[in-house]
C-alpha cells in the first residue's frame, strides 16, 4: 500500500512539472482536508479572463472569451469528521451579455481516508455530478477527483489526478477523460501561504492530446488566513503556457467555515 501511494504521488508531481483548455474556469488545487462533522463552509469563486485570443459559446452565440467574469457559489456540509457533501451554482458574465446561470454541481462525496500523517501520503476522493443548463451544454459529467497530499516541514505538495465521463448528450459515446491540478505551497506563515499551482486537461486516457494541442496554466498564488482560521482568500494570476491557452487569468476563492 505505501508503495502504491509513493508511486501516486510521484507520477501525479511528474505531470504536474509538464503541465497540459483547463477543464473548467474555476481554479482550485483540493486539499486533504474536509469539514468536521456539523460544519458548514459557504465558499465564493471568481475568475476573471483579462486577456484571450479565442471566443466562448455563450447559449448558442459566440462571444469574446476576454473580459469574461465567472462567478461560483458553494455550500459544503460535514456529514462527518470525513465525509462532507456540496452543492455549487455556476454564472457566468462575459462582456456585452448578461449575467446567466449555467451548471449546478453536487458534490456527492468528498470523504478522507485515516488521519492526516498516519500515512505516507495523506488521500482523500471527491465525487461530483455536473447538471449545465441544457441551452448551455448539451451534456452531464461524472467526476471523480483524488486528492494526494504530503508535507514535508513547511511544503506542501497537493495533486488531483481526475477522471470524467461524460453521461448523456452527443458525446457519450467518448471515453474516460483525464484532468490534472497540482499545487506547492510554503506555510510558514500562519496567515500569508504563497504558492504556484497547475492546471492541465489531456484529453482521453485511452488518445491523450499532443502538448502543442493541449491548454496549460501556471498560477503563482497566495493563500490569505484570518478569522482565527475561519476565512481562507486563495488568489491568484494565471499565465497562459501555450498558443492555445488563455493569455491572463485572475482568480479569487474565499471561503468562510462554521458550526
Amino acid at each position: 500500500m505505501k508503495r502504491f501511494l509513493y508511486f501516486i504521488l510521484i507520477l501525479s508531481v511528474f505531470i504536474m512539472i509538464f503541465p497540459t483548455k483547463s477543464f473548467c474556469q474555476f481554479y482550485k488545487v483540493y486539499g486533504y482536508d474536509t469539514p468536521e462533522a456539523g460544519e458548514k463552509e459557504f465558499t465564493y469563486w471568481l475568475s476573471y479572463i483579462q486577456s484571450s485570443d479565442h471566443p466562448h459559446e455563450f447559449f448558442g452565440e459566440e462571444v469574446e472569451w476576454e473580459g469574461l467574469y465567472a462567478h461560483s457559489l458553494e455550500i459544503e456540509y460535514g456529514l462527518s469528521n470525513r465525509f462532507a457533501v456540496a452543492l455549487y451554482l455556476d454564472f457566468e458574465h462575459p462582456r456585452y451579455s448578461d449575467i446567466k446561470w449555467v451548471n449546478t454541481k453536487a458534490v456527492m462525496a468528498h470523504y478522507r481516508f485515516y488521519e492526516k500523517k498516519s500515512r505516507p501520503v495523506d488521500m482523500a476522493i471527491c465525487v461530483d455530478y455536473k447538471l449545465p443548463k441544457k441551452q448551455y451544454k448539451d451534456y452531464e459529467e461524472l467526476e471523480l477527483k483524488l486528492i494526494l497530499e504530503k508535507d514535508f516541514g513547511f511544503h506542501t505538495i497537493v495533486t488531483n489526478p481526475t477522471f470524467g465521463k461524460k453521461m448523456s448528450g452527443r458525446d457519450i459515446d467518448k471515453g474516460i477523460e483525464f484532468a490534472f491540478a497540482g499545487g506547492y505551497y510554503y506555510k510558514r506563515s500562519p496567515v500569508v501561504q504563497p504558492g504556484i499551482e497547475f492546471y492541465s486537461k489531456m484529453g482521453e486516457v485511452r488518445d491523450t492530446m499532443l502538448f502543442k494541442e493541449q491548454i496549460s496554466y501556471v498560477f503563482p498564488t497566495v493563500d490569505i488566513i484570518f478569522g482565527k482560521g475561519a476565512y481562507k482568500w486563495n488568489i491568484g494570476i494565471g499565465i497562459g503556457l501555450t498558443d492555445p491557452s488563455d493569455n491572463i487569468i485572475f482568480k479569487s476563492i474565499i471561503s468562510y467555515g462554521f458550526f
